[in-house]
């Protein structure tokens, strides 16, 4: 979870806006709606990834499971041993950190994109202040 915590620092940062930084925000919301896009998308081919791994590894394990075995057993037995496997636990709370990663920066996204409407609105509430 330390990736999601940095996530969520950064993100702050980049919807932190006052009078001061206005311009400088509208200027580059584009560029950070890019960058957090980019993110989501590394985060779901890696998901992807260790989902396809984690199938190979349990196969592979499931296999071993049953040559090893000195007495015969099901096939559901060997695929339960094989997911207690210390690796396939470890892949499998990667995938689960990973999802809860992609949960959120799809939420960032819809965020950032609420953002440009929200922008235009904090400068035509300047713009009638000012008269």
């Amino acid at each position: 979870m330390d990736l999601l915590k940095k996530y969520m620092d950064e993100i702050g940062k980049d919807l932190v806006v006052d009078d001061f930084n206005l311009k400088e925000v509208q200027m580059r919301l584009p560029a950070r709606k890019h960058f957090w896009v980019a993110r989501l998308m590394d985060a779901k081919v890696e998901k992807t990834t260790l989902i396809a791994k984690k199938k190979r590894l349990k196969k592979e394990l499931t296999k071993k499971v049953i040559a090893d075995s000195p007495i015969k057993i099901s096939l559901s037995t060997a695929e339960q041993h094989a997911e207690r496997h210390d690796t396939v636990v470890t892949i499998t709370n990667s995938i689960n950190e990973l999802t809860c990663i992609v949960e959120y920066l799809e939420k960032v996204e819809k965020v950032l994109s609420s953002m440009s409407f929200n922008l235009k609105n904090i400068v035509e509430i300047n713009k009638m202040e000012m008269l």
